[in-house]
């Protein structure tokens, strides 16, 4: 039993963290994208600065997770992984615990 906690608990820790470090450099990708629409650097894609691609890019960063989001998002999304980890790494062992004792291949 305790194996099953160790590797759902390491299952939920990876999750947690290659989500978390996901959002980060997809939020660093997306910054360095919002430069280069952001002619005069002004921090903002003014009247002067907007084209079609712009248009679309402003509809695309109102409906983004920051990674402020994720840190909390993916906690419950980790810990469901982690507990389906956990209920696989039991189911596993019951199987091999049957097949070893109880069933006789004669």
């Amino acid at each position: 039993m305790s194996k099953a906690i160790k590797i759902g608990f390491i299952a939920t820790v990876i999750v947690y963290v290659l989500g978390v470090t996901y959002t980060y450099y997809s939020n660093q990708k997306f910054s360095q994208t919002f430069e280069k629409f952001d002619i005069n650097k002004n921090g903002s894609i003014d009247t002067n600065e907007k084209s079609i691609q712009a248009e679309l890019y402003l509809n695309q960063m109102a409906k983004r997770k920051t990674t402020k989001q994720a840190v909390i998002i993916l906690i419950p999304v980790a810990i469901v992984i982690g507990f389906i980890c956990f209920a696989v790494a039991i189911l596993l062992k019951k199987i091999n615990t049957i097949d070893t004792n109880e069933i006789n291949y004669q």
